[in-house]
């Protein structure tokens, strides 16, 4: 019965590994395509408060800085992250929820705008209801899947964007620092147009500092088939601190 497992939860890394590098090689631009795809900087604070064993809370502010066209945006929220206790290890309850809880649930609200005050800028709010589920797999690797709902009011105007998101980290110490690379993949489905109109692929690691300091430098490619804004390259640092 334990070899059936491993046969196939190794089967099924395995498709994920082919998966996120055929949906990467796919997606990354060729000379003729560079063009429609602006380059953007994100800079990112993460601030995880414990509220109890089961219950955190979750503030982020972040800015967007474009490149070619110039631009910047702004956003803040503030979540709250409920986790399930684990039941088949037990020694996982007091870790890290992102690493080893098998599930949890988190319901936020976002606030961006615009910071430059551009004609084409826009003010969006939006109600985010979301689950992550991780499984884990042979040599340390974990799955990671997220589903999660966004209810948005753009300039006014209200619309749902649906998110599926896969992933593969594993963790592992190098130099005594702690690191989880990672790869993943996300679509997104926008009631404004009734179509899987957003591709995202981002890459990835997380460098724990110290105890309660940690940085996530990170690339992205996003591809829109609706809008040529979506289409972008973005770079990113997040500076996350566990209270």
């Amino acid at each position: 019965m334990k070899n059936n497992h491993v046969n196939h939860t190794g089967t099924i890394l395995v498709f994920c590994c082919i998966l996120l590098a055929a949906l990467i090689i796919v997606s990354w631009p060729d000379p003729a395509r560079s063009e429609d795809h602006h380059t953007e900087f994100v800079p990112e604070l993460n601030v995880f408060i414990n509220l109890s064993d089961q219950l955190r809370m979750y503030l982020l502010a972040d800015m967007t800085i474009g490149r070619s066209p110039n631009f910047t945006d702004g956003e803040v929220g503030v979540n709250l992250d409920l986790t399930l206790k684990p039941i088949l290890r037990r020694n996982l309850r007091d870790s890290n929820w992102e690493r080893n809880r098998y599930l949890w649930v988190r319901a936020g609200y976002l606030v961006s705008s615009d910071l430059d005050g551009r004609d084409d800028g826009s003010n969006q709010r939006t109600l985010l209801l979301e689950a992550t589920g991780r499984l884990e797999l042979p040599q340390n690797f974990w799955l990671v899947n997220r589903g999660r709902v966004d209810f948005r009011d753009v300039d006014g105007k209200s619309s749902e964007r649906y998110r599926l998101r896969v992933g593969i980290e594993r963790e592992f110490t190098l130099c005594g620092l702690v690191m989880v690379p990672y790869a993943q993949a996300e679509t997104f489905y926008d009631t404004r147009f009734n179509t899987w109109n957003r591709q995202l692929y981002q890459a990835g690691v997380e460098i724990e500092i110290t105890k309660r300091w940690r940085l996530e430098p990170y690339g992205a490619r996003q591809n829109d088939s609706r809008s040529d804004s979506g289409n972008v390259n973005r770079f990113g640092l997040v500076v996350k601190y566990y209270h």
